[in-house]
């Protein structure tokens, strides 16, 4: 199942259904994160960007297919700092 549209937003869906709306609604929230970190980097002349959060595994996908470079660079928590390069 994919987000729900304006005009559903009023109708009741299964408990399973809404689990996938909100596992879709994070995936799409963190990949605009990180197009946005990228695309900020980008126009300043950079070709990394380091990104504070563990990639949901849609996102990380997402960036690997689109050539992307990830390394997991956090001390403490390995997941809590990305360095993403292209």
């Amino acid at each position: 199942m994919s987000l729900v549209d304006r005009e559903d937003m009023t109708t009741l869906y299964s408990a399973a259904d809404s689990r996938q709306n909100a596992e879709t609604a994070e995936d799409a929230v963190q990949l605009k994160a990180v197009a946005y970190a990228i695309n900020s980097a980008a126009n300043t002349g950079l070709f990394r960007v380091v990104f504070q959060e563990p990639l949901r595994p849609a996102v990380e996908e997402e960036l690997t297919s689109n050539g992307y470079s990830i390394k997991y660079i956090g001390v403490a928590d390995p997941e809590s700092n990305i360095l993403i390069e292209w």
